[in-house]
């Protein structure tokens, strides 16, 4: 037996056959495949860039919100002072002219008090003089 090896004009055949083939895989199969990959890569990254610009966005609005929420407390807290302080004020004058009518009513009921006090002792006086003299007549049983 005898083995034969010069290639014949079969082997070129299968050759051409096979790269025939692999053009019409690639073209119609892997072509496609390739495409459907390449637009997934890109459409993942496109969202991941659009993730990453709205994450910034909602930082820096964040960050804003953040910002005025710290202004809007501190103007809060110096209006709540300026409040505190009126009301002070307002408490302490109030306060004040309440104590000085109090004094003034005070003052005023021991004047009349005291002339009330005064009046009565000379009233007191004047009777018991008088309570005195009636006693005595009756004591005695004549005038005084």
């Amino acid at each position: 037996m005898q083995i034969n090896l010069m290639p014949d004009f079969s082997l070129l055949a299968v050759m051409v056959i096979f790269i025939m083939t692999y053009m019409v895989v690639r073209k119609f199969f892997l072509g496609p495949i390739n495409d459907v990959l390449e637009a997934r890569e890109h459409e993942t990254k496109t969202a991941e860039q659009r993730y990453e610009e709205a994450m910034a966005r909602f930082s820096e609005a964040t960050a804003q919100v953040e910002e005025r929420l710290h202004v809007a407390k501190k103007d809060a807290s110096q209006m709540r002072d300026k409040f505190r302080a009126e009301a002070s004020a307002q408490r302490a004058t109030l306060v004040e002219r309440t104590s000085a009518e109090a004094k003034k009513l005070v003052t005023e009921a021991e004047t009349k008090l005291n002339a009330e006090i005064k009046e009565v002792r000379e009233t007191l006086g004047r009777d018991a003089e008088s309570l005195a003299h009636l006693a005595a007549e009756r004591l005695l049983g004549r005038s005084v």
